[in-house]
């Protein structure tokens, strides 16, 4: 006598046909779904900028003394508080960090001992092609950039951590 488990494997089959063609059509709409409502573009880019440093002429008064020019030659307008200034001294390879103070209009260093490497005022607190602004150090605390030195300079942008900027400057 010959036992059949299965007699109805008729049925099994189509349920499972209609249940993954369910699951692809549910798959598809929230694919669609997502770039028309624009979840998918809300991701944030870093603004694509050009800029160019020069040694500043060592003008020396009884505040400041001048390191170096950065020029923006190019591209997008740059948000002064999406960004972060850092300055390398390649001779002593201590990091410059310098952030972004609405109330004066310039970067300033966040270490209490650095306080005093800081730039020139941005007035718009954008920077656009063609604006300029000089790094510079106090006279009060000693003189960090002996010069000669090479010093990199890097622009960050802060909420993608991307590095906008790149380069290197030779303080005569």
């Amino acid at each position: 006598m010959k036992v059949k488990l299965f007699k109805d494997k008729k049925g099994v089959s189509p349920v499972i046909g209609v249940i993954l063609m369910v699951a692809i059509t549910v798959i598809l709409a929230a694919v669609i779904a997502s770039f028309v409502f624009g979840m998918g573009s809300k991701v944030k880019s870093a603004p694509q900028a050009q800029f160019m440093l020069e040694d500043a002429s060592d003008q020396v008064d009884s505040n400041v003394n001048d390191l170096f020019v950065v020029t923006d030659f190019g591209g997008e307008p740059v948000k002064c508080s999406e960004i972060q200034l850092q300055v390398i001294n390649t001779t002593n390879a201590r990091i410059y960090t310098l952030t972004w103070h609405e109330d004066t209009n310039t970067f300033n260093a966040t270490d209490p001992y650095d306080e005093y490497l800081n730039t020139t005022p941005i007035s718009d607190g954008v920077l656009n092609v063609g604006d300029t602004f000089t790094v510079r150090e106090g006279s009060g605390h000693g003189n960090a950039f002996a010069q000669p030195t090479t010093v990199e300079f890097r622009i960050i942008h802060t909420p993608t951590g991307t590095i906008i900027y790149d380069g290197r400057v030779t303080i005569q």
